[in-house]
């Protein structure tokens, strides 16, 4: 019963953490384009929006795997969109 308490608040306080280091670990390839791009400032609405999909994520196993998944959707689809940016700027070799 305790472990499951601690593996809980582990994944609560660093949830993001982790999702990030298993991405990086299936994909090393994009994670070297993300650490070039900055990162941006949060906003109020991005706060609100987050506290929301927790709420949902935290109430049902269904809103968890929805959740979860937008996540990691969204986060593939930054990577891809950094990676083509940084193709552009990036002069062609002759």
């Amino acid at each position: 019963m305790a472990r499951d308490r601690i593996l809980a608040e582990i994944v609560r306080k660093g949830g993001g953490k982790l999702l990030d280091a298993a991405i990086d670990k299936v994909l090393p390839a994009a994670a070297a384009t993300e650490t070039a791009v900055a990162k941006k400032k949060p906003t109020l609405l991005g706060g609100v929006a987050t506290a929301m999909a927790v709420r949902i994520a935290t109430r049902s196993v269904p809103g968890a795997i929805v959740v979860g998944g937008a996540a990691i959707a969204k986060r593939l689809y930054d990577r891809r969109r950094s990676g083509a940016k940084a193709a552009q700027k990036a002069p062609p070799k002759a």
